[in-house]
């Protein structure tokens, strides 16, 4: 009897907590929420109405119209599409190789994939100007500074699409480093390959349909990093969006106010969508035959 009491009594603290954690949650989840939606609903009432001339779309028409804007958004395109082709293209090859032939290395790699979230931004900006000026110090001609105009050439920026890729590396390595972990991966490898398949096509037609969630989420997250980083592409100048809209400020800040909450808006969606579609695509099950 004393035995039954001391478990009833040891399962009410158990009880208790089931009753209020869900409510403490939902409170967080609101607050955050509120923390979130109000300042953009402000800014939403600050662009749309004017003292003046009351509701208007007019902030919004002028920075489309804005003679820098297509430039600014055709860069930001442009610098997005070659950020998610370039990280996938580099990390998904070596994240498998990793699991495959060098586990060992997995935690120095780790390390180093860290390092941009220790780091600060202005600091890697500053560190890659320097280099940048050092190779041009060699000369008109030489090899340096040609490597180093060719870095920086303005209608393709590959210095900050580099950058771009370096800070994602910490996302995208535990993204990439988990999704592998769930497969069996090297007896998936190892039967395409034992059926004559590449190791292009193994990694196209075995690997990337099971690790769908992870690189969704890597392609999602650099989409909204290239669409709202600022430090890095002011310091090495280049207008992308976020810089155009600083610009734009002193001159239309209310059209400059539209614009970065129509940004605002598309990478919430963005990571929205990431965490939806990261969530659903989970790895390929085999298909149950007629007899099984």
């Amino acid at each position: 009897m004393g035995q039954v009491n001391h478990l009833s009594r040891s399962t009410r603290p158990a009880r208790s907590a089931a009753l209020w954690l869900p409510g403490v949650s939902w409170t967080l989840i609101v607050l955050v929420s509120v923390y979130i939606a109000v300042p953009m609903l402000c800014a939403l009432a600050f662009s749309i109405y004017v003292p003046t001339t009351g509701f208007t779309f007019e902030p919004y028409r002028e920075s489309v119209r804005d003679p820098g804007f297509l430039g600014a958004l055709s860069l930001t395109l442009l610098i997005t599409v070659l950020t998610v082709v370039g990280l996938l293209a580099i990390m998904v090859p070596t994240m498998v190789y990793l699991h495959l032939r060098a586990p060992q290395w997995r935690p120095l790699m780790e390390v180093v994939c860290t390092i941009p979230l220790v780091v600060p931004s202005i600091a890697l900006a500053a560190g890659l100007v320097t280099v940048l000026r050092g190779m041009a110090g060699y000369g008109r001609g030489s090899g340096p500074a040609q490597v180093s105009q060719f870095l920086q050439n303005p209608d393709l920026p590959i210095v900050l699409v580099g950058s771009y890729i370096v800070l994602s590396l910490p996302f995208v390595f535990r993204s990439l480093d988990a999704g592998l972990r769930t497969i069996d991966l090297r007896t998936l490898v190892e039967s395409a390959q034992s059926l004559g398949a590449s190791g292009t096509t193994v990694l196209r037609r075995v690997v990337l349909p099971n690790i769908r969630g992870p690189v969704t989420f890597c392609a999602f997250f650099a989409m909204a990093l290239c669409l709202g980083e600022f430090t890095m592409a002011v310091t090495l100048g280049y207008r992308t969006l976020p810089v155009w809209l600083t610009q734009i400020a002193g001159s239309n800040f209310r059209a400059s106010i539209s614009m970065s909450l129509l940004i605002n808006a598309m990478t919430w969606a963005l990571l929205i969508a990431m965490t939806l579609l990261a969530g659903r695509a989970g790895p390929l099950r085999p298909q149950k035959g007629p007899n099984s």
